[in-house]
């Protein structure tokens, strides 16, 4: 059985002893249903994770025991920022979720002409702790010991103002290069640009262009925003990374 993982963001020490995290009791105790004696995974985002049993269970909360430290890492070698435009809410889930799962460290959402869902000033901090919420829960599934970042969302243009060390691409149709003919020797970090539902518009993909970003292709059929972000992002850890 395969012993369940959870984010915790608080430095850890062996044979410490602490209650858990209201969310992270309801979710060990109250639908797992773990009990005393039994053992789970803590990480806290800095790498690593420390093996865990419940040392007391009581109505409304519960402690553990901090047993063993494993210093294992499971990142990429190649930092991989996903600068997704904001498309309808159950597809940005899913486009998060998998980003994380196949090893993305910053998420950057970006506002373009095409996005469909426009995000007020009132709404971004619940936005972001939404968001952070499915990044969480990815890590603690796919066995990630560090935290990506989720950023605060920006305009396409204001994203392009923003200095970057590395190389950035975005997706776009046309005869361009495709990610697995990229050059071995590209610097890193990347950043790949995903765009709406819609794409980019052809205005967009000139600006990112003439701002030295460099399109590339996924082949001919056109695929859904949260699809795209998927296969370039396995195609990119296949090129320059560990799958």
């Amino acid at each position: 059985m395969r012993v369940p993982r959870f984010y915790v963001p608080q430095p850890f020490a062996i044979g410490q002893e602490f209650t858990l995290p209201d969310t992270t009791f309801r979710h060990a105790v109250q639908v797992l249903r773990l009990g005393v004696g039994e053992p789970l995974i803590l990480f806290n985002g800095e790498g690593g994770e420390y093996l865990a049993q419940i040392s007391n269970v009581s109505k409304r909360s519960a402690s553990v025991q901090i047993d063993n430290f494993s210093a294992i890492e499971t990142e990429s070698p190649v930092h991989l920022t996903l600068v997704q435009a904001v498309i309808k809410p159950d597809k940005m889930d899913f486009a998060l979720q998998k980003a994380v799962e196949l090893g993305v460290n910053t998420i950057q959402p970006l506002i373009t002409q095409r996005s469909v869902v426009r995000i007020g000033k009132e709404q971004v901090d619940k936005k972001l702790q939404h968001w952070e919420g499915i990044v969480v829960a990815a890590c603690e599934q796919s066995g990630r010991t560090r935290m990506p970042t989720v950023q605060t969302p920006l305009t396409l243009e204001r994203w392009l103002e923003t200095p970057f060390v590395g190389t950035r691409i975005i997706l776009a149709p046309g005869d361009f290069p495709r990610i697995n003919a990229l050059p071995a020797d590209l610097p890193t970090p990347i950043a790949l640009l995903i765009g709406p539902e819609g794409g980019f518009t052809d205005a967009e993909v000139e600006t990112c262009v003439q701002a030295g970003v460099m399109p590339v292709s996924l082949g001919p059929r056109i695929l859904r925003a949260e699809t795209a972000s998927s296969a370039a992002l396995a195609l990119l850890q296949h090129r320059f990374g560990d799958l």
